[in-house]
């Protein structure tokens, strides 16, 4: 039995604004590496939100919606942003270079 078509809506919604998002932070990253951030924390962060970004677009193009896809990116979005000041700085100390 299908899904009714409003929760495929969400689900479709949901997924191309991780996948617009994770695109977003990476540019964003990227302009403040070049700006002068930290290169080390601020490269480490954005390596998952390139993974999450390429499996939602690739969800996104072969239309292949899942909700745990779509959640977890979510989730860790919304998580890696609230702690983002925090993870630059332990990253910095743990593996950057003084």
């Amino acid at each position: 039995m299908e899904q009714p078509k409003v929760f495929n809506k969400y689900l479709v919604s949901l997924t191309k604004i991780v996948s617009f998002y994770c695109l977003f932070f990476v540019l964003l990253k990227s302009l403040a590496i070049v700006r002068g951030a930290w290169i080390v924390p601020n490269t480490i962060l954005t390596v998952p939100f390139v993974l999450l970004g390429v499996s939602s677009a690739y969800v996104i193009f072969f239309k292949k919606y899942n909700w745990a896809l779509a959640l977890f990116g979510a989730l860790f979005i919304i998580i890696i942003r609230y702690y983002e000041v925090d993870l630059v700085y332990y990253l910095q100390e743990k593996y950057g270079t003084n």
